[in-house]
């Protein structure tokens, strides 16, 4: 990817994560952002509003650092397990899944013993996980179920562990929304960002005179004729 276009995937993904935590902490943040707006405490309110739009920056930035390992660390999965490697990111999302709710509880349910207000956190991100996938899968092929599946899911799960160690769920809500659609985003424009890349290279070779602007297609209509031709013998 070109540093151009690298800056603009990275420049989105930052401004999602900014208006989106931005309009959560509205809602679910109340106590800390918009009572201080219902007060006329303007001063203590555009004090809160700078701050959360800080978080939301650092939450983007959380969620671009963790897709970037997550492109690593499947290179080197399948480079290693080979056909094994999505059977193996198969049972590590759904322990991801299990875990979500099982650590949770045992941390701040287990007195109680009411497991049904965990569930929440999993299944909202199981439904996103699909609902991305399932663009995912239009836009390329059967193939990427499992990776994205394991991305949305798993990687989602990572970058939330500090704050299912809290039981203030205000900083829960203020974080999963950003991550998942920043994560969404990510993981559904790359291969945009990617052949823009492409293309732009291409245009500075012809500028540059390096290759011929027919080059690119001499060879595919070459590619053409020679499968014609092999169909008919």
């Amino acid at each position: 990817m070109t540093i151009r276009n690298l800056g603009k995937f990275y420049g989105i993904t930052l401004l999602i994560g900014m208006i989106t935590t931005l309009l959560v902490s509205l809602i679910f943040g109340y106590d800390r952002l918009t009572v201080y707006l219902f007060k006329g405490q303007i001063g203590e309110f555009l004090a809160a509003f700078v701050w959360f739009m800080g978080y939301g920056l650092l939450i983007a930035s959380v969620s671009q650092l963790a897709y970037f390992s997550y492109l690593f660390i499947h290179q080197l999965g399948a480079g290693i397990f080979r056909s094994a490697w999505n059977p193996i990111q198969a049972v590590i999302t759904v322990f991801a899944l299990f875990d979500l709710v099982y650590f949770r509880y045992l941390r701040f349910g287990r007195q109680e013993g009411d497991v049904q207000q965990f569930i929440w956190i999993p299944i909202l991100i199981l439904i996103a996980a699909l609902i991305v996938t399932y663009y995912k899968v239009k836009m390329t092929n059967n193939s990427v179920v499992i990776p994205a599946l394991f991305f949305m899911i798993v990687m989602t799960t990572v970058e939330l562990i500090p704050f299912l160690r809290v039981e203030d769920t205000t900083w829960l809500y203020c974080t999963i929304f950003p991550l998942l659609l920043c994560n969404a985003y990510q993981l559904l424009t790359l291969p945009k960002y990617n052949e823009a890349s492409r293309q732009e290279r291409y245009a500075r070779k012809v500028a540059k005179g390096e290759i011929a602007p027919e080059e690119r297609v001499t060879v595919k209509n070459t590619k053409v004729v020679s499968k014609k031709k092999k169909k008919r013998s």
